[in-house]
C-alpha cells in the first residue's frame, strides 16, 4: 500500500512571519474582500475580519492588563465567535476556547485552574476602543490553552507558543494544498483543540472558512449548504462523518469537494470507502491525526487509485518538523515494523502543562536547539513504507492468559463485523480480561453478545475475543465528541461457582462453545451472559443429541444455569422418561400476584421473550406462548382462531377467573386480540391488551378497506449477519427457476405438516414463520370491545387508523426506537419494556 506523495513544504516567505498574530494580519490585509468567514447566516472578508480582531484585540489588551493571563471565550461554530477567538490572539493573550455545552462543573475547574478572565464574543466586540498599540509577542509566547478532554480523568490545561500555528499553516498547504483557491468546510466545534486548527491552518493560507454548527443544525441539509458554497475540503471527526453519510445516502456527490479529513479519533478504511461516494472523481480522504501536547502528529493521503486497508487507517507521514522514533521499554530505537514507544521530536510542540512543572518535566525533555522530545504514551510501529500506526495507550494493553493485547486490534475486528456501527475495548489488568462495548444500527439486526464473540473468534486469538460484551445503540461521548470511557456502562458483574459433577461439567464445555466464553459457573444465568434463543436452540440441541433429553428452551430460560440444567437432565434419566408434551405455554418468570401472558411471533419461541421480561421489571409471574408443536412433536393450530382458543385454555390453566392481561408480539398480537375476544365472549375480566408492532398482510388491509401497502418487507427473517443474504433474489436461468421450484414445493409441504416432524432449529423457526405468514393472510379479526394499547417500531408503516375498524374501546399508539425484530431485543427493547410499563420514556405517544 504505497502512500501517496505530498507537496514539498513551501517557506513562509509570503510574507514572513514568526507568530500567529503576525502572519493573520498580514495575511487578512492581503487577502482583502474575499471572503473569509462564511455560515449560513453571513459572510465577512479577510481585511474587515483582520481590521476588527486587531481592534478588539487592543481593546483586550488593555481590559486584561495582566501579562499572559489566558482570556476564555464563549465558543459558537459562528463569525462573532471566530473574531472573538482572533481578537485574542491579537491582544498578546492565550485564549482559551470555551464549549458553553460544558457541564458546569467541568467549566468551573477549567476556570479556576487557568485562572482565565472570561468573555463572550458581544462583550469583546463591545469593549471601548483603543489606540495603544499591543506589544509584540514572541514564537515562544503562550498562544493558545487546550484542555485535555478528561474522558478519563481530571482535564489539564496544554500551553502552546505563537509558532505552532506557523507551523501548523505549514501542514495545511504541504499535506492538504490549501490555498487562497480553496474553501474549508469546518464541521468541528471552535471550543475543540482541533476545531481551533481548522480555523486558523485555513485563514494563515487565505483560505475561506466556511462554518456549519452541526451540534445545533446537525447533518440535515449539509450536503446541500457545502455544494451551494463550493467547498473544496471539508474538516470532521470520524464519529460526524458516519452520521453524515448515514443522512445523506443516495445523494449526489460534491463536485467541488477534493478532499476530506477525519481527526480527533481513529479512522476506519471502511469510514473511507463509504466517504468517497461525497467526493468528487479526483477526492482525496485524509486522516489527519494529532493530540493536545503534540498539536499536529502525521497525515495519511488517499486518492481515488490508492487501496484502503480493512481495519484502522494508519496515522501516516509525520508533519512538518516532526520527527518520530519507536523506542522499547530501556528508550532504545527498534527496527521498523517492531512496535514500541512513540516519541516525537520538534521544534512546534506543547510548551508544557499549566502549573504543573512535574508533570511537564515527565513527559517533555530538552533536546537543544529550541527543540523538544515528547514521551506520548502511546505504543506505535514504522511499516516499511514509513508510515507511522498508532497502536493505542501503552497502560491500555492488557494480559490476558499470559498474552499481551492491545485493545485497539480488537476494536478493528469487531468494527469489521456487519453489525457494528461503532465499538470500544477497554481493558481490566487486575483481573485480565477484555470489555468490548458495541454499538449497533437501530434499523438492522442486534446481535447477542454470543452472536458477537463466535464471529470474532473467526479472525481472533481465543485470548483476545473480549469476556464481556455490552451491545448498545451508542457510545457515550464526552462534549469533545470522544468516547466517554467513564460513562461505559459496566458489563453484568461474574462470580462464578465452579460445576460439580460429570453432568455440569459436560455442560460447561457445550455452554463455552456455543457462548464463546472460556469458563462458565454453574449458576452463571446464559440470557446474562449474552445467550439468545437461537443460542439456547442450539445448546439444548446439544442436550438432546448428547444424553436424550428434550428441553423446551422456554422451559430452560425459566431458571437458565447449568444447575438448574443439570439437575433436570440427571432427572429425566433417573425417570428413565423423554418428554414428549406439545408445550405452548411456559412460565418465563416466578412471582406474585396477577400473572402476565406474552405471545410471541410466528416462528419464535417463547424464550425469544425473555429480553422483555427482564426489562419489564416488577414481580408478577409471567407466562409466555408459543405455536403449538414449535420445539415438540403436535400438530400446528391452522388458524389464527383455533391459536387463540389454545391460548384461552392454556391462560385458564394458570388463571381460570382471571384478570388477564395480554401481551402479544407481531403474529402473537393477532393471536392475543382473538383471545381477548374469546375471554369477552366467556364474561372473563381482561384487564388490558398490548399489541407489539403487529404488521398487516396486504390482504388483511384489502379486506379492511385500507389503502396502500408496506414500501419493505419488515416481517421478513432477520439478516442475522448483515449481509443481505436473506432476502429474496429473483431466479435467473433455467436451472435456478426450476430449483426454486422445487424448494417451494418442499417449503409448502414441511408447512402443511408443520410440527409433526422434528427438523434442524432454524429450518424448523422459518417453517412456522410461513405458516404464521400464511394464516394471516386467511385471518378475519373479530371485533373487540375493549381498548387497546399499540406499541409499534420506528418502522412500521402500517396506518394505525386500520386497528379503529376492530377495535370498539379505543386505540392508543406509542413509537419506540429500532426495527421491527430491534425492538425485542437489546439495547432497544428497553424502550418497549417502558411503554408496557406505562413509563413512556423513550416512546412516542400519538393519539387516534
Amino acid at each position: 500500500m504505497t502512500p501517496e506523495p505530498v507537496a514539498e513544504a513551501v517557506s513562509l516567505a509570503e510574507p514572513a512571519a514568526a507568530t500567529t498574530r503576525e502572519l493573520w494580519l498580514q495575511i487578512a490585509a492581503a487577502r482583502g474582500d474575499a471572503p473569509a468567514l462564511i455560515t449560513p447566516d453571513g459572510r465577512l472578508g479577510f481585511a474587515d475580519a483582520g481590521r476588527r480582531s486587531a481592534a478588539a484585540g487592543r481593546a483586550l489588551a488593555a481590559a486584561v492588563p495582566e501579562a499572559g493571563r489566558p482570556i476564555a471565550v464563549e465558543t459558537e461554530s459562528d463569525i462573532e465567535s471566530a473574531l472573538a477567538l482572533l481578537a485574542v490572539l491579537c491582544s498578546g493573550h492565550p485564549v482559551l476556547a470555551l464549549d458553553p455545552l460544558l457541564p458546569e462543573e467541568r467549566r468551573r475547574h477549567i476556570l479556576e485552574l487557568s485562572g482565565a478572565a472570561l468573555f463572550t464574543p458581544q462583550q469583546i466586540a463591545g469593549l471601548p476602543t483603543q489606540t495603544t498599540p499591543v506589544p509584540p509577542a514572541g514564537p515562544d509566547d503562550p498562544a493558545v490553552l487546550i484542555f485535555t478532554s478528561g474522558s478519563t480523568g481530571r482535564p489539564k490545561g496544554v500551553l502552546h507558543g505563537q509558532r505552532t500555528w506557523v507551523n501548523q499553516a505549514r501542514d495545511a498547504r504541504r499535506f492538504w494544498q490549501l490555498g487562497p483557491h480553496d474553501r474549508a468546510g469546518v464541521l468541528l466545534p471552535l471550543s475543540f483543540g482541533a476545531g481551533l486548527d481548522a480555523l486558523l491552518m485555513p485563514l494563515l493560507n487565505g483560505t475561506g472558512v466556511l462554518l456549519w454548527d452541526v451540534r445545533r443544525r446537525t447533518t440535515s441539509g449539509l450536503r446541500d449548504w457545502l455544494a451551494e458554497t463550493g467547498a473544496t475540503t471539508a474538516h470532521c471527526t470520524p464519529s460526524l462523518l458516519r452520521s453524515w453519510l448515514a443522512d445523506s445516502s443516495g445523494a449526489e456527490p460534491i463536485g467541488s469537494l477534493r478532499l476530506l479529513s477525519t481527526c480527533g479519533e481513529p479512522v476506519h478504511g471502511s469510514d473511507f470507502v463509504a466517504a468517497r461516494r461525497l467526493l468528487a472523481p479526483h477526492g482525496v480522504c485524509c486522516s489527519w491525526s494529532g493530540s493536545s501536547e503534540a498539536g499536529n502528529l502525521a497525515f495519511n493521503r488517499y486518492g481515488p487509485g490508492r487501496d484502503l486497508p480493512d481495519g484502522v487507517v494508519p496515522v501516516g507521514t509525520p508533519a512538518a518538523d516532526k520527527t518520530v522514533t519507536i523506542v522499547d521499554d530501556d528508550g532504545a530505537p527498534v527496527p521498523r515494523g517492531t512496535a514500541g514507544q512513540v516519541l516525537i521530536e520538534s521544534g512546534h510542540l506543547a510548551l508544557g502543562y499549566l502549573g504543573d512543572p512535574e508533570g511537564t518535566a515527565r513527559r517533555f525533555r530538552p533536546a537543544g536547539d529550541g527543540r523538544t522530545v515528547l514521551h506520548t504514551g502511546d505504543l506505535g510501529r514504522i511499516d516499511d513504507d514509513g508510515q507511522l500506526h498508532l497502536l493505542g495507550r501503552r497502560d491500555d494493553a492488557v494480559k490476558v492468559r499470559g498474552y499481551l493485547v492491545e485493545p485497539a486490534e480488537v476494536e478493528s475486528a469487531l468494527r469489521a463485523l456487519p453489525w457494528t456501527v461503532d465499538a470500544v475495548v477497554t481493558g481490566d489488568p487486575v483481573q485480565g480480561r477484555l470489555i468490548a462495548h458495541v454499538a449497533v444500527a437501530a434499523d438492522g439486526w442486534t446481535p447477542s453478545p454470543a452472536e458477537i464473540r463466535t464471529a470474532l473468534a473467526k479472525t481472533l486469538a481465543p485470548w483476545m475475543i473480549p469476556r464481556d460484551v455490552v451491545v448498545l445503540t451508542e457510545l457515550p461521548r464526552t462534549e469533545r465528541g470522544k468516547v466517554d470511557r467513564r460513562a461505559l456502562p459496566e458489563p453484568p458483574p461474574r462470580a462464578p461457582e465452579p460445576v460439580r459433577g460429570p453432568t455440569e461439567a459436560a455442560l460447561m464445555h457445550t455452554w463455552c462453545a456455543v457462548l464463546g466464553l472460556e469458563s462458565v459457573g454453574r449458576d452463571e444465568d446464559f440470557l446474562a451472559l449474552g445467550g439468545d434463543s437461537l443460542a439456547a436452540a442450539r445448546m439444548l440441541a446439544e442436550v438432546r443429541e448428547r444424553w436424550l433429553v428434550d428441553i423446551a428452551s422456554a422451559d430452560f430460560a425459566a431458571e437458565p444455569t447449568i444447575a438448574r440444567l443439570g439437575a433436570a437432565i440427571d432427572r429425566a434419566h433417573r425417570e428413565r422418561r423423554r418428554s414428549s408434551a406439545s408445550g405452548s405455554l411456559s412460565r418465563l418468570r416466578a412471582g406474585d400476584g396477577v400473572p402476565l401472558f406474552i405471545a410471541a411471533g410466528a416462528g419464535s419461541p417463547a424464550a425469544s421473550l425473555l429480553p422483555l421480561v427482564r426489562d419489564l421489571g416488577g414481580d408478577e409471574p409471567v407466562f409466555g406462548l408459543q405455536a403449538h408443536g414449535l420445539e415438540r412433536r403436535g400438530r400446528a393450530d391452522r388458524s389464527v382462531r383455533a391459536a387463540a382458543e389454545r391460548a384461552v385454555a392454556d391462560l385458564r390453566s394458570v388463571s381460570p377467573h382471571g384478570p388477564y392481561r395480554l401481551i402479544g408480539y407481531s403474529y402473537g398480537a393477532f393471536v392475543m386480540l382473538e383471545a381477548a375476544t374469546i375471554l369477552d365472549d366467556l364474561a372473563a375480566d381482561v384487564d388490558e391488551v398490548i399489541l407489539l408492532d403487529p404488521i398487516f398482510e396486504p390482504e388483511q388491509v384489502r379486506r379492511l378497506g385500507g389503502t396502500g401497502r408496506r414500501s419493505t418487507d419488515r416481517t421478513a427473517l432477520p439478516d442475522r449477519d448483515g449481509t443481505g443474504q436473506n432476502q429474496p433474489v429473483a431466479p435467473t436461468g433455467l436451472a435456478q427457476r426450476l430449483s426454486l421450484a422445487w424448494n417451494t414445493l418442499a417449503m409448502r409441504a414441511l408447512v402443511a405438516t408443520a410440527g409433526l416432524w422434528r427438523l434442524p432449529t432454524t429450518l424448523q423457526w422459518t417453517v412456522f414463520w410461513d405458516l404464521g405468514r400464511a394464516l394471516l393472510r386467511r385471518h378475519r379479526p373479530t371485533r373487540y370491545a375493549g381498548p387497546v394499547t399499540l406499541v409499534l417500531a420506528a418502522d412500521n408503516h402500517d396506518d394505525p387508523a386500520l386497528w379503529q375498524r376492530i377495535v370498539d374501546g379505543g386505540v392508543r399508539v406509542h413509537r419506540v426506537t429500532g426495527d421491527h425484530h430491534s425492538m425485542m431485543r437489546a439495547p432497544q427493547v428497553r424502550a418497549t419494556a417502558a411503554v408496557i410499563r406505562d413509563d413512556p420514556a423513550g416512546s412516542e405517544p400519538e393519539a387516534h
